[in-house]
């Protein structure tokens, strides 16, 4: 079933939404995490800068439903994404991990790290594409992600990347 059609009115209340969740989910689950494992630092260091990987932390846990979901499928949106399913999520500079964090797990989830419009990128991605798996923030997640396992020491630069996909209109 197709998503409806929704004005840039709401798609805009819907991403101020999303920032306010990631806001508050980053101040409940900060309070508990904690700095990344030394050892994965070193093996994703070579991908992402220094000065983030030293402020970023990680804990365990499953994210709530946003309250503002009720909403969404009274508008018909009922297939937004399962937070309380996922194996990880990024909420700023805090990573919440349900499954034990492994390597591909955390670099997936750096990537979302420090995206100026994160939140407004990732509904109109999501509006536009109609699913999770069709948001360009996620596909590119995944095709790094897919890179890095492919050869994890072949170094690339995540930020770089980032940039030169918003420069050409890809997220």
């Amino acid at each position: 079933m197709p998503l409806p059609k929704l004005s840039e009115k709401q798609v805009d209340q819907f991403a101020r939404f999303v920032s306010s969740y990631i806001a508050e989910q980053q101040a409940a689950f900060g309070k508990r995490a904690q700095p990344i494992p030394a050892e994965l630092v070193l093996r994703v260091n070579p991908f992402f800068p220094a000065d983030v990987l030293s402020t970023v932390k990680v804990v365990q846990g499953r994210a709530p439903e946003p309250g503002f979901y009720t909403l969404l499928r009274m508008m018909g949106i009922r297939n937004a994404p399962a937070f309380q399913e996922m194996a990880g999520i990024t909420f700023q500079d805090v990573v919440v991990h349900g499954e034990p964090l492994s390597l591909a797990l955390l670099f997936h989830e750096l990537e979302h790290l420090g995206l100026d419009g994160f939140a407004s990128r990732y509904v109109r991605g999501f509006l536009s594409g109609g699913s999770y798996e069709e948001i360009p923030l996620e596909k590119q997640a995944y095709e790094l992600e897919d890179r890095f396992a492919s050869n994890p020491s072949a170094a690339f630069s995540v930020e770089d990347d980032v940039k030169q996909r918003i420069r050409l209109n890809q997220l």
